[in-house]
């Protein structure tokens, strides 16, 4: 099957599945469910300059990025995670915020229609 999809990569989901279609279908739910919560505690801990918090959520955002094979994004995560522990570099931080929201909720509908297709 050829992947039309442009961000996301299911190979590790598949790998970690060991074919179960049920697990895949519940660990894409799990990511539907986490990805809003993240995207408003990075623009929240932005806002308040909360900056040990937004390193603690980037984190949390990179593992589930990473599931979907978004190993890019992981890597920007990762620099924002760092960067905001130790305070640095706070002027990137909202471009590489506004590039998780983006681009993660182009994976969520890109997700959507592999479920569909596939019919997880």
């Amino acid at each position: 099957m050829e992947n039309n999809h442009k961000i996301v990569d299911l190979s590790y989901l598949n790998e970690i599945s060991d074919g179960s279609n049920d697990l895949i279908k519940d660990l894409i739910e799990m990511f539907f469910e986490q990805i809003p919560e993240y995207q408003k505690s990075l623009n929240d801990c932005y806002s308040n300059k909360d900056w040990i918090n937004l390193g603690k959520t980037a984190h949390k955002a990179k593992s589930a990025i990473l599931m979907v094979g978004m190993k890019e994004l992981a890597n920007v995560l990762k620099n924002l995670e760092e960067n905001a522990k130790e305070g640095k570099n706070i002027n990137g931080y909202k471009e590489i915020i506004a590039k998780f929201v983006s681009e993660s909720n182009i994976a969520v509908r890109e997700l959507k229609e592999i479920k569909k297709i596939r019919k997880y």
